[in-house]
């Protein structure tokens, strides 16, 4: 063989190689992991859960997100047309079947301005479908009166119940409809926040303290001068005795973890859900 020969080979041979490494590259894992019999994948490009046992897929970010962009275009407006949806996920803890997720979205609506909102939200994978997610509420993971007594004693809540002129609250659900319509501002900052209507399941498991679990919540912008913003409250609270072993197993990071080690785990990587619509005949 000759030697022009030879280099075209493998030239071709490292095209080859470089076409086969293409598809590994395109999606890029950020966390996998087993936790309460199911596998949990984070990739740039999803963040999943399978049934150990036969693999079905029982959550997909991606098909939630892609479901809202299906809907938003049947709802399509042509005076005022959506020209860009996003979508970023970061999975802040895995606690035996519960998934909790840092949302962001952006939408330029057509508006006069793009709208930005940040969220976390959590997740059973085994009590929805990837079709259906069944989102969470804290009390499903600690005691709702010890809950309770830990939100009404944090500065930033307590400040909201004085506002809205309320002593205490006796459900979970009862602090959120309470709240919902007061701002809260934090000393030194400009912006205010509320309880959204979906505080119960705006959570992550932080980490264990003296048997306890650290619990931080997400509370939103309340005016769209301050969009994108998020501020967190956080409490401690014994856990239910039936998740005290995957809190446990979590915070060793032998199945699952917890949000205190998201930054070593992931760094600043999410995954990313962009969508533009098609041009129209």
């Amino acid at each position: 063989m000759t030697r022009i020969h030879m280099t075209r080979g493998i030239a071709l041979l490292a095209l080859a190689l470089a076409s086969l490494a293409e598809p590994a590259q395109a999606q890029q894992t950020i966390w996998r992991g087993r936790s309460g019999g199911y596998d949990v994948a984070w990739t740039d490009r999803d963040i999943s859960a399978r049934r150990a046992s036969d693999g079905v897929v029982v959550f997909s970010a991606r098909r939630i997100t892609d479901a809202e962009w299906t809907q938003m275009q049947r709802d399509h407006d042509d005076e005022v047309p959506v020209k860009e949806y996003e979508r970023k996920y970061r999975l802040l803890s895995v606690v035996g079947t519960v998934l909790s997720l840092e949302e962001a979205t952006y939408c330029d609506c057509g508006g006069v301005h793009p709208i930005l909102w940040t969220r976390f939200v959590s997740y059973d994978v085994a009590r929805g479908t990837a079709a259906r997610p069944h989102a969470v509420a804290a009390t499903d993971l600690v005691p709702e009166a010890d809950l309770l007594r830990a939100l009404t004693a944090d500065r930033l809540i307590r400040q909201a119940m004085d506002s809205a002129n309320v002593r205490r609250f006796a459900t979970l659900r009862a602090l959120t409809a309470g709240l919902e319509q007061t701002p809260i501002q934090p000393p030194g900052e400009q912006c205010t926040y509320g309880v959204g209507e979906a505080f119960p399941s705006s959570f992550a498991v932080h980490h264990v303290e003296y048997g306890r679990v650290a619990l931080r919540f997400s509370l939103g912008r309340w005016v769209e001068v301050c969009r994108g913003k998020m501020i967190q409250v956080g409490v401690l609270v014994p856990p239910r005795a039936r998740l005290l072993p995957d809190v446990n197993a979590a915070a060793a990071r032998r199945a699952g973890y917890l949000m205190k080690d998201l930054r070593a785990i992931a760094g600043q990587r999410q995954a990313v859900f962009n969508y533009r619509p098609r041009a129209r005949r």
